[in-house]
């Protein structure tokens, strides 16, 4: 990792709330630069009016590009949050690093992500095997939370690219409880979908903040 990718790094995490307890081993190799780049999502629980997810979403510099063009000069609407996951959708490199706000339980944690891959699946966003990939996957990949299950503090980073898909999962303490990467580009749109599919809540605050940065 070069100093300036060291240095873009360390502005990303900060701006998404996420202290550097690791250095980030993929740096920031083809992502973009600037507003177009990256969006950014609270996810709150209104109705227990607490925040649960803090997450910020990076593209490549050519999804970027489309995203202004699509962006620039507009305010949100429906019908450009659908340009907008699908040109996003398309990115051949993404990252996502999210912290958790809240503790809860593992179970509800691994019901929660299977519960956006099935709505990901059902937009037929991904296909059947990425979808039994991820759903069946998920259980065993996070198997390490155990009873302890998720932390305020804790982090989760990924990186989607041509080498596959890079997890990072790191405790509040700043210790690696995980690390894996899945071969083949097909999970970086896993990934993204995910988060875009319609009816997941952070579809929207991750779009809007796209138009909020341009604004």
């Amino acid at each position: 990792m070069t100093r300036r990718d060291a240095v873009e790094l360390l502005l990303a995490i900060s701006a998404a709330g996420l202290a550097p307890s690791i250095a980030w081993a993929d740096g920031t190799d083809g992502l973009g630069v600037g507003p177009y780049s990256s969006m950014h999502a609270i996810l709150e629980k209104t109705i227990f009016n607490f925040d649960v997810i803090d997450l910020t979403v990076r593209v490549d510099q050519a999804t970027a590009t489309e995203l202004e063009h699509i962006v620039k000069g507009h305010k949100y609407s429906d019908r450009l949050a659908v340009d907008v996951v699908s040109a996003a959708l398309h990115a051949t490199n993404a990252s996502a690093a999210q912290q958790f706000l809240r503790d809860f339980e593992r179970d509800d944690f691994v019901r929660g992500v299977q519960a956006e891959v099935g709505r990901a699946y059902d937009a037929r966003l991904i296909d059947q095997n990425e979808y039994s990939t991820v759903y069946w996957g998920f259980p065993r990949w996070f198997s390490f939370l155990g009873k302890r299950g998720v932390k305020r503090g804790d982090k989760l980073f990924e990186r989607g690219g041509a080498s596959g898909l890079h997890s990072v999962y790191v405790d509040k303490d700043g210790k690696t409880q995980m690390e894996m990467t899945l071969d083949g580009t097909s999970h970086t749109k896993t990934l993204l979908a995910t988060y875009l599919a319609p009816g997941n809540e952070l579809r929207e605050p991750l779009v809007r903040s796209l138009f909020d940065a341009a604004s």
